[in-house]
């Protein structure tokens, strides 16, 4: 008879194990029994129902749409916040404070951090109180928005990081866009802004927004874009915006003159980085769905409401 047939002994090894808090050598030392024995009979007893684990889980409705967005974008991770209740820009404020509480699960010691700009990611940073990682530096990945010294420029995010962590940061000294492909090469020859394009495509570890395509657009609002270029864009089906990449509503990568003028990095640029993608708001979900939906993304962050809406997109 095979050990796992054993009604007894399958009991009496739960019972030490579960309840007795005995380790598997413990258990083999007292019945003398061997230890892959003991890990056989304990997934008998789980398989056959003898044993039931019950997870007290206050996140349950979070953890079945984070396994849903995993399984049907083939994410490496997501996170999904319930900001339910709050107002627009109290649902970002949390969403970023229970983030910054994960963050550091992401990034390895010893890593190179690229930082995109953006409203919420300025929010996500600064709502670090804690950070585990150490012998980071971080990195700008697209050049100033506008004249205004806004706190989401990429600029100012990564000097806040850094501080937080004792870490280093670089700044890269160029606008966001110029006016023609002649100027960006100019600018891109100055080996100091060139330096930080090359070590912005090197980063293991990127943390981005994803942007609609509209006139509330960060872009818009900042005085990197005008509406007729939004309008354009428009025209070419673009629904996104990731970095210096705008995509249409398959995640396709829309070739277009404005990200030609932009200094700072593209979706292509960063392919081989980790992505990390926070963003919240009713408003984003057509613009996740896409980037989901062209494989640019492998660690989610979002709400709970935002998480449903882009799953009931794709129902």
């Amino acid at each position: 008879m095979a050990i796992t047939d054993n009604h007894r002994m399958v009991i009496k090894v739960c019972e030490l194990y579960y309840k007795d808090n005995l380790s598997q050598k413990m258990i083999s030392a007292k019945l003398g029994i061997s230890r892959s024995q003991i890990s056989r009979i304990l997934a008998t007893a789980r398989a056959n129902n003898i044993v039931t684990i019950k997870i007290d889980n206050p996140y349950s409705d979070e953890t079945i749409l984070e396994k849903t967005l995993i399984e049907k974008f083939k994410l490496k991770d997501a996170l999904v916040i319930n900001t339910e209740g709050l107002s627009s820009p109290s649902s970002i404020v949390e969403l970023c404070k229970q983030a910054a509480l994960q963050l550091d699960a992401y990034i390895p010691n010893q890593c190179s951090v690229g930082i995109m700009s953006g409203k919420t990611i300025s929010e996500l940073v600064k709502s670090i109180q804690n950070f585990n990682k150490r012998g980071l530096e971080f990195i700008p990945l697209i050049g100033g928005m506008g004249s205004d010294g806004a706190d989401w420029h990429a600029n100012i995010i990564v000097k806040f990081f850094a501080d937080k962590t004792s870490g280093k940061y670089y700044f890269l000294n160029a606008p966001v866009m110029v006016n023609n492909i002649k100027s960006k090469k100019i600018l891109m020859s100055e080996p100091g802004i060139s330096k930080v394009l090359k070590k912005g495509m090197q980063c293991e570890v990127v943390i981005i927004g994803v942007g609609q395509v509209s006139e509330n657009s960060t872009s818009v609002i900042a005085g990197a874009l005008g509406l007729p270029e939004i309008e354009k864009l428009k025209s070419l089906g673009a629904v996104a915006s990731v970095c210096g990449s705008y995509v249409d509503k398959n995640g396709n990568i829309i070739e277009n003159d404005i990200t030609n003028r932009t200094i700072g990095q593209t979706l292509e640029r960063i392919r081989r980085a980790k992505k990390i993608a926070v963003a919240d708001g009713r408003s984003k979900v057509e613009a996740l769905g896409a980037v989901l939906s062209g494989g640019h993304i492998d660690i989610l962050i979002t709400s709970l409401d935002t998480a449903r809406g882009i799953i009931n997109l794709y129902k």
